[in-house]
């Protein structure tokens, strides 16, 4: 049996929801980074392929070495 979102979920997801391009400076522990990619590789793909691939950077020179391929703003 398939039940309708209530609207207040429909427009969280597709009217309200935006892209985050800022950053807090604080850490992310490691189960947040868990469950954030159970999530992540629950929403939908072509194919069900899951194509994307997740690398999570911690140390501040990892995050060095990325700064060149950061969006602006970012």
């Amino acid at each position: 049996m398939h039940t309708a979102l209530p609207d207040n979920a429909l427009r969280q997801l597709f009217l309200d929801a935006r892209t985050h391009i800022g950053w807090l400076d604080k850490p992310v522990s490691a189960e947040q980074l868990r469950q954030l990619y159970e999530l992540t590789v629950m929403g939908p793909t072509s194919a069900n392929a899951l194509p994307a691939r997740f690398v999570f950077v911690q140390s501040l020179e990892a995050k060095e070495k990325l700064k060149p391929f950061l969006a602006p703003g970012n």
